[in-house]
């Protein structure tokens, strides 16, 4: 079966952003969100009566005005199983949000918190959007205060990731495929990042976009 030039642009971009990108960012999530349970965790312990999020009830989160400003946008039938056990039912649900790994959980789609932890169960398009979170506290720091990582972001998620998921052969021509590396790297820039960690990364990435085809057994 031939695969042709379009195809591979696309497939090689696919191995980039899920082999090469999304592990460190996998990483880049899991500080971010540890240190976001932490940020929540001071906030409502400041609250009267105070509080904490492993022991968060329905009464709590729908009485005080405090505490619904700050989990307003947070899905809670995404953990303790509360969706699958009682549907639309949110007055039965178990509002305990015991880890990191759980508030990272309330913050996506449901068909996106299937993850088990920060690692390979974690994908790319679930990545993409916690990246992308608007949030009054910055829950993912950028590496210089003029960048927005969820910008940025999002524009991986709708022109690169949702562009090779959606493939439409016409689109994906060689200053296209320049451009989707380009944005991988501006993403991988703007995450703050130990030195040495984002130069292997950008190099991994130019690997793959100059030999990309040999890995792909074309000549």
């Amino acid at each position: 079966m031939s695969v042709s030039d379009e195809e591979q642009r696309m497939l090689i971009v696919l191995v980039s952003l899920n082999k090469v990108v999304a592990p460190v960012l996998q990483q880049f999530i899991k500080q971010g969100m540890d240190n976001h349970y932490a940020f929540l965790e001071g906030q409502l312990k400041t609250l009267k009566p105070a509080c904490s999020l492993s022991t968060l009830t329905y009464l709590s989160v729908t009485s005080d005005p405090s505490l619904k400003l700050l989990i307003k946008p947070l899905e809670f039938g995404n953990i303790n199983s509360n969706l699958d056990t009682h549907g639309r039912a949110k007055n039965m649900y178990n509002y305990n949000v015991i880890s990191s790994v759980d508030l990272a959980k309330l913050y996506l789609p449901t068909y996106l918190a299937k993850f088990s932890a920060f690692d390979k169960s974690l994908d790319v398009s679930a990545i993409l959007r916690l990246l992308g979170i608007k949030s009054p506290a910055a829950i993912f720091p950028s590496s210089h205060p003029v960048i927005c990582v969820q910008t940025i972001a999002d524009d991986v998620r709708d022109t690169v990731r949702n562009k090779a998921a959606h493939f439409n052969e016409c689109e994906w021509n060689e200053t296209f495929f320049q451009e989707c590396f380009a944005k991988m790297e501006t993403l991988v820039k703007s995450i703050m990042l130990p030195d040495a960690t984002e130069k292997t990364t950008l190099d991994e990435l130019s690997k793959w976009k100059n030999q990309g085809r040999k890995s792909l057994g074309k000549k």
